[in-house]
C-alpha cells in the first residue's frame, strides 16, 4: 500500500480458511467479487455471496470463514482514512459525513448488479494501479477512481437502507392487516373492505399474504374462523350455533370447509375431543 490515505487489495481463497479483518483507523470496505463466505457481525454469522459488500467503520474488527468447495472465493478490499474523505469532498458532497451518518459499525449489504459491477471494476483498477504509478496523470486518475468507488459505496448503502425501510413498512402494514382481520373475524371480511380500510390495493394484500403465510387472504380467514369454531365445539356449544359465532354465513359452507380442513365432520371432531 504505497498511498497512506487509502489502500486497495485483493484476496483469493481456494481452500477452507478463516481470516480476520481489522479496520484500524480506516473505513474498511470489502466486496465479494466471487464465491460465498460468512462474516461475523454482532456475534452472528452473516452469509455473503457474490455482489455483497461489508462496510466497517474505524476501530472495528470482523472475522470471515470460507468453507471451501468447487468455487474460489475472491474478496476486494478498499480502506480509506477519514481525513482523506474530507479532501475528496466538495461543497455539495461531503463523503466523511455520509460515512459517519451510516448507523452501524459493521454491516453486510446486498448490492444491486449494476452498482456491484461498477464497484468491482473500479476496485480492481485501484489494485492494479499500485504496480504502475509512473504513467501520465496517475495521481489524478487514482484520486478519481477512489472518489468514484466511495460514491458508489454510499449509494449502495442508501439503496440498501431504502429497501430495508420499505420492507419494514410493508411488514408493519401487514401486521395491522392481520390484527384487523382477527378483530373482525366474525364479521363480513372482503378484499374490497381491506383495500378501503388500509388504502392499498387488493393485489398488494394478496401478494404479501402469499409471501408471509403461503395462503390467500380468503384461505387464511377461513382457517382462522375454523380454529375459532374448534374452540367453541370444545366448549360444548351446539354445532348449529358454532358456525354463526365463528363468522360463517351458512351451515353448508362451514360444514364443507371444516371437513376439508380436518378430514372429519364437526360432530366427529366433538366426539373425538370428548
Amino acid at each position: 500500500m504505497k498511498n497512506k490515505n487509502y489502500g486497495a487489495s485483493s484476496y483469493s481463497f481456494s481452500e477452507s480458511t478463516s481470516r480476520h479483518f481489522s479496520s484500524g483507523k480506516y473505513y474498511l470496505i470489502l466486496y465479494i467479487a466471487k464465491g460465498t463466505c460468512h462474516f461475523k457481525v454482532d456475534d452472528e454469522w452473516k452469509y455473503c455471496s457474490t455482489e455483497d459488500m461489508v462496510v466497517i467503520k474505524p476501530g472495528n474488527r470482523t472475522s470471515m470463514t470460507f468453507r471451501g468447495g468447487r468455487h474460489q472465493l475472491e474478496i476486494l478490499e478498499l480502506r480509506v482514512l477519514p481525513e482523506y474523505l474530507e479532501t475528496l469532498s466538495d461543497e455539495s458532497t461531503n463523503l466523511l459525513e455520509a460515512f459517519q451518518f451510516v448507523p452501524y459499525e459493521i454491516r453486510v449489504l446486498r448490492v444491486g448488479s449494476n452498482l456491484s459491477m461498477l464497484i468491482k471494476n473500479i476496485t480492481l483498477n485501484l489494485v492494479a494501479i499500485s504496480f504502475d504509478d509512473k504513467e501520465f496523470g496517475n495521481h489524478l486518475y487514482e484520486k478519481n477512481l477512489v472518489t468514484m468507488a466511495l460514491i458508489l459505496t454510499v449509494r449502495a448503502c442508501i439503496e440498501a437502507d431504502q429497501v430495508y425501510r420499505s420492507n419494514k413498512r410493508r411488514h408493519l402494514l401487514m401486521d395491522d392487516v392481520f390484527r384487523y382481520i382477527h378483530m373482525h373475524l366474525t364479521e363480513d371480511l372482503t378484499l374490497e373492505q381491506l383495500e378501503k380500510e388500509f388504502y392499498i390495493s387488493r393485489y398488494h394484500i394478496c401478494r404479501e399474504f402469499k409471501k408471509m403465510t403461503g395462503q390467500t387472504p380468503h384461505a387464511y380467514i377461513v382457517k382462522a374462523r375454523l380454529d375459532l369454531c374448534c374452540k367453541y365445539i370444545e366448549q360444548g356449544i351446539p354445532i348449529r350455533e358454532v358456525y354463526e359465532k365463528g363468522g360463517f354465513g351458512g351451515y353448508n359452507h362451514f360444514f364443507r370447509a371444516f371437513k376439508k380442513e380436518y378430514h372429519m365432520t364437526p360432530m366427529e371432531y366433538y366426539k373425538n375431543y370428548k
